[in-house]
């Protein structure tokens, strides 16, 4: 069902100010610097934040420029001035959401689903299963069309039979299928789409592939031409589902690419991704990971990133690649421009972290800076509501100098700028 949600009731003129005065158009467009924080060296808010919504868990900036984000309604759609109607679409259990460069909308949520003849005497059952929606026209562009829905296990080809997909469909297993998750999605510059999926059985002396693991979907071919439909190629089972490494996938909370806007002409051609693992409850050094893919004469390879070791403590002070540097990693956002930070928001630390790309953590020391040899650290945040503060946050997206922060326990979607950035 699609619903049409109104906007707050204050007048432009209360937030912006009015055209007529010294406010510039672009604190028009993107919000009011807080005042408290202008003068400082980091990101600063732009206010007023993003508000009712229900427990934000991924946002997102499209190709298209329209922001999506996720929540316990399902997906809406804002335009990133937050000056016209959000449309919303209804989506159980939504958790991410992507694009890629079609303007193809992906979300991972639930699906119910009924399942006949199962085996015994189980009979005829509904369930409620991890999915991926793959959306057409969610911006507003023409009627809105479900293209394809996929879902766990009938989708993803993991288990390679229909009695290997069925026997998990008994809810009196610890390991039943309900318990399985669609965590994250990120797209490829060839439009395909890696998956992050977690879940309780990870035997690697069996056939099917463990549920911590990363898939990848790609377009189905008909008469050697693509089409809008998505079929799983791969199961990255050579990601260690239990044991952690530098190429570990334990309860995987969300994945990325490098391809990412606003990049529009020049994308990078690697396949290379970077996923988070959660498990707070058990002690892994590296909780956030880029993983390398490689083609060999042998086939593909999945390679650590060993430069993230590399740690040049006369530059800086922290590292993406730092013994217990992160708690519980929710959320994954790499720029997709010329700077290519990379930012990982901490859901139990309630804090935003940025690093660049060469894993270091902070930003190129400004010309005002005294020590201009060492990086300048500008990831925050604490728990509370304030303007830097968090609680439980869960997603990050960046989009034309603008950092963007699902901040879940606070219902808002939080907005920030590097002063550096300002002129």
């Amino acid at each position: 069902m699609i619903l049409l949600a109104a906007l707050g009731f204050y007048g432009c003129d209360n937030i912006f100010g009015t055209k007529d005065n010294s406010t510039t158009e672009e604190i028009f467009e993107e919000g009011r610097i807080d005042p408290t924080l202008e003068q400082t060296d980091g990101y600063a808010a732009l206010t007023p934040f993003w508000g009712d919504f229900d427990a934000p868990t991924d946002v997102y900036v499209g190709f298209d420029g329209f922001v999506y984000v996720t929540d316990a309604e399902g997906v809406h759609v804002l335009d990133r001035a937050d000056l016209s109607p959000r449309r919303t679409i209804e989506l159980p259990g939504a958790v991410g959401v992507t694009q890629d460069r079609l303007l193809n909308v992906y979300v991972t949520a639930r699906y119910d689903t009924v399942v006949s003849e199962l085996p015994g005497e189980r009979g005829e059952q509904t369930w409620n299963l991890p999915a991926i929606y793959k959306i057409k026209n969610l911006n507003g562009a023409g009627e809105i069309t479900y293209v394809d829905t996929l879902i766990h296990p009938f989708s993803d080809n993991s288990r390679g039979t229909t009695a290997l997909e069925q026997f998990r469909l008994d809810r009196s297993r610890p390991d039943n299928d309900e318990l399985v998750e669609f965590t994250g999605v990120g797209v490829l510059r060839d439009n395909n789409i890696y998956v992050s999926r977690r879940g309780p059985r990870n035997n690697l002396n069996v056939i099917e592939a463990p549920d911590n693991t990363v898939l990848e979907f790609v377009q189905e071919l008909e008469n050697g031409e693509p089409t809008s439909k998505m079929d799983n190629s791969n199961q990255f089972q050579a990601l260690n589902p239990g044991t952690p490494s530098l190429t570990s996938a334990i309860n995987l909370s969300d994945i990325t690419t490098f391809a990412n806007p606003p990049q529009r002409d020049v994308f990078p051609e690697n396949r290379n991704f970077l996923m988070s693992q959660g498990a707070s409850n058990q002690n892994i050094a590296f909780r956030v990971l880029q993983v390398n893919v490689v083609e060999t004469p042998s086939g593909t390879e999945f390679q650590p990133n060993q430069a993230f070791l590399e740690r040049d403590t006369s530059s800086t002070s922290g590292f993406l690649y730092e013994e217990g540097k992160f708690e519980d990693p929710a959320g994954l956002a790499i720029a997709g421009d010329q700077t290519n930070y990379i930012f990982v928001i901490d859901r139990a630390q309630h804090k935003l972290y940025q690093f660049k790309p060469n894993g270091e953590e902070g930003i190129d020391p400004p010309p005002a800076a005294v020590d201009r040899t060492r990086n300048l650290i500008v990831s925050f945040g604490e728990q509370g509501n304030g303007p830097r503060q968090f609680n439980s946050p869960s997603g990050v997206a960046y989009f034309d100098e603008i950092v963007y922060v699902a901040d879940t326990g606070n219902n808002r979607i939080a907005r920030y700028k590097l002063t550096t950035d300002f002129e």
